[in-house]
């Protein structure tokens, strides 16, 4: 009996992590089901991000809350040079600020779990030689310059920089302030932590280029000083990036740019009242 008993105590001891539920989740502005970006991790993540009870709802078609958006000050929204006619049937859209011309993008993302991990900032633009509109033989790279003479120069201030604050959801945390927090990355390699205000990062063509925001904690303190709180479901991130005037490049970005990825805590999860799209889907052409 003794033993019988010491092998269900070690059995509970084992599985229950598992019942903790800790899950892969991923947040962006508007329906994360249907953003453009999703690539087959994503869609299997939302395949996965399952409710248990109710059971069988993915949480990922529930994510459209109106406290998202994606605003800009660089233009209109037109067809994305460097992904337009990579999904057929689908749409991505952007915003243009060309050398030499400032621009400011911002994105508010809604968390839909208690993050329990540092929280992956993903950032996917286009960025392309001036007047051109090819990605295939016109790709650059922001604060990149080639000289008359064919010689390349790499200018730190000609790069967007970028701004993450942390805000209170209808769940915070007791004491958040409603001004919000900054969040800091870690540096990779030596992950020392630097303050995202106004913090410099260069970008590629098409390619992803990701920041890791260091997750706050209830009592801790930030780079700059700032009280910080434990994040929670239905917090919110804004994202603020400015291109500078000495920009040496043509660069856009469009609302589905930006996403957020991070582990999340089953049992914490935040639903829109109503569905909006499904896992795998993008946004259809109208």
């Amino acid at each position: 009996m003794k033993k019988m008993l010491l092998t269900l105590v070690v059995f509970g001891l084992l599985v229950t992590p598992a019942l903790a539920g800790n899950q892969p989740e991923f947040d962006a502005v508007g329906c994360d089901a249907s953003n453009f970006f999703n690539d087959f991790i994503k869609i299997a993540v939302c395949e996965n991000g399952i409710l248990p009870f109710p059971p069988g709802l993915a949480i990922n078609q529930y994510s459209n809350f109106p406290a998202e958006l994606f605003t800009t000050q660089a233009g209109q929204l037109f067809p994305d040079p460097c992904f337009s006619g990579l999904r057929p049937g689908c749409l991505v859209t952007s915003a243009l600020t060309d050398p030499y011309n400032e621009g400011i993008y911002e994105w508010r993302i809604v968390l839909q779990k208690k993050p329990e991990s540092d929280i992956d900032l993903n950032i996917r633009d286009c960025v392309l030689k001036h007047n051109t509109f090819n990605v295939w033989t016109e790709c650059e790279q922001t604060g990149r310059y080639r000289a008359p003479w064919g010689q390349l120069f790499f200018i730190p201030s000609a790069n967007p920089s970028i701004t993450v604050v942390a805000f209170p959801g209808p769940f915070a945390t007791p004491g958040f302030p409603v001004a919000g927090f900054g969040l800091d990355a870690r540096q990779i390699p030596g992950l020392d932590l630097v303050a995202l205000e106004d913090a410099l990062y260069t970008s590629k063509c098409l390619w992803e280029e990701s920041l890791v925001m260091a997750l706050p904690v209830t009592g801790g303190t930030n780079v700059l000083g700032e009280s910080q709180f434990n994040l929670k479901q239905g917090d919110v991130i804004r994202i603020v990036v400015t291109i500078p005037g000495n920009n040496s490049v043509d660069l856009f970005y469009g609302r589905d740019n930006v996403s957020l990825k991070y582990i999340g805590i089953v049992g914490t999860e935040y639903l829109a009242p109503t569905a909006c799209g499904v896992c795998g889907d993008c946004t259809p052409i109208i």
